[in-house]
């Protein structure tokens, strides 16, 4: 468990920090997911939140991605469609209140142990693996990557507390 909170801390620190723009392990996930047979009409509109016809929270490419990648195991599909939800809030508050993005990377923070806690029971050696795929998802397009980055420059030098895994159970 305390690689697990070493890991994440570390992926905390890379998403919050690095700027995605210049982040080759975004840009490379992001090649993955593209080069997978599970993504169908990646959206890449100007606005920050994409679309979302079905009004869930999640972008449809993203949702799309997630229910073809685990149409087998629900429980997957629960937890990465949590995770891509809270991203997408966090990404659409378009707000200059540093403490309003706080809140919202905790959340995002919150349903990230959840995810790797998946990634870790599938491949102990890639964990974050999956968690990474959707973020670069999230931020694939110049509009979306500033966003991104001006976030993460609201948030630059703020301590978060990791949550634990009991959440995640519910």
């Amino acid at each position: 468990m305390k690689k697990s909170i070493i890991a994440l801390s570390c992926l905390s620190t890379l998403l919050m920090s690095c700027s995605t723009l210049l982040n080759p392990s975004i840009q490379n996930s992001l090649k993955e997911v593209r080069e997978s047979n599970f993504l169908k009409n990646e959206d890449k509109t100007k606005t920050i939140g994409g679309i979302d016809a079905n009004s869930n929270g999640v972008r449809d490419d993203i949702e799309g991605y997630i229910k073809l990648k685990y149409v087998n195991n629900p429980e997957f599909v629960s937890v990465y469609m949590q995770y891509a939800k809270e991203l997408r809030i966090k990404m659409t508050l378009a707000s200059d209140d540093r403490e309003v993005y706080r809140r919202a990377s905790h959340k995002v923070s919150m349903q990230m142990v959840c995810a790797s806690k998946i990634d870790y029971e599938v491949e102990p050696e890639k964990m974050y693996r999956d968690t990474m795929k959707i973020y670069a998802l999230t931020v694939n397009t110049k509009q979306r990557k500033a966003e991104s980055n001006r976030i993460s420059s609201l948030v630059s030098g703020m301590a978060f507390t990791l949550p634990n895994e009991e959440h995640c159970e519910n």
